[in-house]
């Protein structure tokens, strides 16, 4: 007997009352198996919220970073009461000590948070949990809070400056570039806040998680 033979199977049609008759291959090869379907990523399921929250928080950590390094580097030379030259620093006034802890504070933070909302979705798949959903939303208050007051802070103290100090070449210039790290710190506290808002309308979702 052939091994390639086929069968026969006769249909009726119930209208014609015909027989029909339809050739199976008994030999016919089995279907393809489907391929299995790629595993999730879980970037893939990131969500607008989480996107805006991360990129907020990189840009407020380069800012309060340029915003350190400017007030850090700004000083001036004058001459004391006994007419011997000295330095004057930034962190020789308290508004500007102010700014620098406000600075590395927030670096500190914002760096932290990143680093666990992320390492949290590579595990999980899922932004943070409850327990640090809750330390997210205080702390981003108290964050966005000491960027601000800091910022106002070095501002004014540079307008008294230019109130009552002289408008020497190097006072000037110390002048400006802290008045460019207050600017830079403020924009880090408007960054933080917006973080914070979305902190606060995720909280909670992600509380019951």
């Amino acid at each position: 007997m052939d091994q390639n033979q086929t069968s026969s199977t006769v249909i009726i049609d119930d209208q014609t009352q015909t027989p029909s008759t339809t050739t199976i291959d008994q030999h016919q090869p089995p279907a393809p198996a489907p391929a299995p379907a790629p595993a999730a990523s879980p970037v893939v399921g990131l969500s607008m919220p989480l996107v805006v929250s991360l990129v907020m928080r990189v840009l407020t950590f380069i800012l309060l970073l340029i915003s350190l390094i400017v007030i850090a580097s700004a000083s001036f030379d004058t001459f004391d009461i006994y007419g011997f030259p000295v330095t004057i620093k930034s962190n020789d006034f308290y508004a500007y000590r102010y700014m620098i802890s406000a600075d590395v504070i927030g670096m500190a933070y914002t760096l932290l948070l990143a680093v666990l909302t992320i390492s949290h979705l590579i595990k999980s798949g899922s932004s943070i949990g409850s327990g640090l959903a809750y330390f997210e939303f205080y702390c981003d208050k108290v964050i966005s809070f000491l960027l601000g007051t800091g910022a106002a802070g070095g501002l004014g103290l540079g307008v008294e400056f230019n109130r009552f100090l002289d408008s020497g070449k190097d006072i000037q210039h110390f002048i400006n570039m802290a008045n460019a790290a207050a600017s830079m710190l403020l924009l880090g506290s408007v960054c933080s806040t917006i973080s914070s808002f979305i902190s606060s309308l995720n909280l909670p979702n992600r509380s019951k998680a």
